[in-house]
């Protein structure tokens, strides 16, 4: 099994998506993108047509990928399931899902040979969704969540992920045990600063996994303005990375 989160460098798109661009939904060049992946891809020596996607909403919802749905159903980049997570067990299969400043989340069960990516961004990790997608491995296909292996990747830091008072009363009452996940930005601004990485690993914990099995790169994609895309930094008009597991033959 091999897992792996992109940077920004080393591949062919140019402007405000150079280089290593690997979202199709930004306003990139469609071939430069599939040129890109293909670099990416090859890393991990696994053809494109077995990496497998979903479209992205921000929300909790986690597929499985049984093999049974068809090829077509994730093959067209417009008409992908929705979801922000995809779980398989197929064999010489990968599953990815695309971020800039949103949490990605991999998630490996050895024993059960299933692997996961998951797409957390503030909304999904509100609901949740990384406590969801171990609920699904535990039922779909039974793995034991302390036998499970996780990897936080790059996303913007507490230091720059700056919300209004009332998200951050929103995530008070959401995870009232979890004491130190925001700090107060200098009182003019009114802000506080959450910790989607810490919340999201918390989530983990809560869900089963092992503490010194959950790691987190502790990355900011917007204070590394040279390796990282970021979607709050850039105004949105950015490129994507892409988070991605392999489950090897």
């Amino acid at each position: 099994m091999d897992h792996g989160f992109s940077t920004r460098k080393g591949g062919w798109s140019r402007g405000v998506y150079s280089q290593l661009n690997l979202g199709f939904c930004c306003g990139d060049k469609a071939e430069t993108v599939t040129l890109n992946r293909k670099l990416f891809f090859r890393l991990f020596q696994v053809e494109p047509e077995r990496v497998f996607t979903v479209r992205q909403v921000h929300g909790d919802g986690v597929l499985v990928m049984d093999g049974g749905e068809g090829p077509d159903l994730w093959k067209d980049p417009i008409n992908l399931p929705e979801a922000d997570g995809l779980i398989t067990a197929i064999a010489g299969t990968a599953v990815a899902t695309v971020h800039a400043d949103c949490v990605p989340i991999i998630l490996v069960d050895v024993e059960k040979r299933v692997v996961a990516a998951v797409h957390a961004g503030w909304r999904g990790t509100f609901h949740g969704i990384a406590g969801v997608a171990v609920e699904k491995m535990r039922k779909v296909f039974s793995s034991n969540p302390a036998a499970l292996v996780a990897a936080i990747g790059p996303s913007i830091g507490e230091c720059c992920f700056k919300v209004s008072p009332e998200l951050y009363r929103k995530f008070k009452e959401k995870f009232p045990e979890f004491s130190d996940f925001a700090t107060p930005w200098p009182l003019p601004q009114n802000k506080f600063c959450l910790d989607l990485s810490r919340l999201n690993a918390e989530v983990l914990v809560q869900s089963g996994l092992s503490l010194r099995r959950v790691d987190v790169s502790g990355v900011c994609t917007s204070c590394r303005r040279e390796e990282f895309f970021s979607y709050r930094r850039d105004g949105g008009k950015t490129g994507r990375h892409l988070s991605l597991a392999f489950l090897k033959n």
